[in-house]
C-alpha cells in the first residue's frame, strides 16, 4: 500500500503543478488585460481615441483567466462548499457523497473537454475569426479544453481520495 500511496501523491503533486502553471498563465493574461483596459480608458478619456478591439480582447482574456484558473481552485479546495450535511456524516458517508458528486462532475467536465476540442477543430476548419480584430477563435476552444482537462484530472484525484477514504474509513493526510 505504501508504494501506491507514494505514487498517488507524486501524480497528485504533478497535476497540481500543472494547475499552478495554468493559473500563472491566466494571471499573466489578467495583467495584460488590466494594462490594455487602462490604456483604452485613458485613450478614450484624454484623447477621445479608444483602442480598437480592446473590449473584444478583454472579453477573451477574461475567459482565458477563468478557464485556466478553475483547476487550481478545485485542487486547492478554494471553491465554495456547503458542508451542513456532510459535516455531520461519518467519514464513509461523507466520502460516498463526495465520490458520487466527483463522478458526476468528472462526466460533465469530460464532455466539456471533448466538445471543446470538437468545436476548436470545427472553428479551425471554418476559419472563424472575431468581428473587429479578425483573431482566430479556435485557440480559445482549445484553451477551454486544456483548462477543463486539468480540472478533470483534479476531479479524478478527488475521486480516488474519496474512494480511499470510503474504503478505509479515514481521511488522507492532506485532507485532515
Amino acid at each position: 500500500m505504501g508504494n501506491a500511496t507514494t505514487l498517488f501523491v507524486k501524480i497528485k503533486s504533478s497535476i497540481h503543478k500543472m494547475s499552478c502553471w495554468a493559473l500563472s498563465l491566466g494571471m499573466g493574461w489578467v495583467l495584460v488585460m488590466m494594462f490594455l483596459t487602462t490604456l483604452d480608458v485613458g485613450g478614450r478619456y484624454f484623447f477621445s481615441s479608444p483602442i480598437p478591439g480592446a473590449i473584444e480582447m478583454s472579453e477573451f482574456m477574461l475567459a482565458i483567466f477563468g478557464v485556466l484558473g478553475i483547476a487550481y481552485t478545485h485542487g486547492a479546495g478554494a471553491n465554495v462548499k456547503v458542508t451542513m450535511l456532510t459535516g455531520k456524516l461519518p467519514v464513509r458517508g461523507a466520502s460516498l457523497l463526495e465520490l458520487i458528486t466527483g463522478v458526476l462532475s468528472f462526466q460533465i467536465v469530460a464532455m466539456l473537454v471533448w466538445y471543446g476540442v470538437i468545436m476548436g477543430m470545427e472553428e479551425f476548419r471554418n476559419g472563424t475569426t472575431t468581428d473587429t480584430l479578425a483573431i482566430p477563435v479556435y485557440p480559445l476552444h482549445l484553451l477551454l479544453s486544456m483548462g477543463a482537462f486539468l480540472l478533470a484530472l483534479e476531479i479524478l484525484m478527488t475521486i480516488v481520495s474519496a474512494a480511499t477514504a470510503m474504503i478505509t474509513g479515514t481521511l488522507a493526510q492532506d485532507e485532515n
